[in-house]
């Protein structure tokens, strides 16, 4: 799916991703692609996978498009 990233605080290594289908989806670093320090910017465009968990709806394997 794709989206953007509503918010990230880099001091909590998480945020927040709004998809295509206009649905908040938690983000986290470890949920970032890539090595060292990853992070988002407000309104990047990114493409990820959903993770439904009982916390509930997730970005997995983020990418920056």
């Amino acid at each position: 799916m794709k989206g953007t990233v509503k918010l990230y605080s880099l001091v909590k290594g998480e945020g927040i991703i709004i998809g295509e289908d206009s649905k908040e989806y938690k983000v986290k670093m470890a949920g970032i692609k890539g090595t060292g320090m990853r992070k988002l910017s407000e309104g990047q465009r990114v493409e990820f996978t959903v993770k439904e968990s009982h916390k509930g709806l997730g970005a997995v394997d983020v990418e920056i498009i």
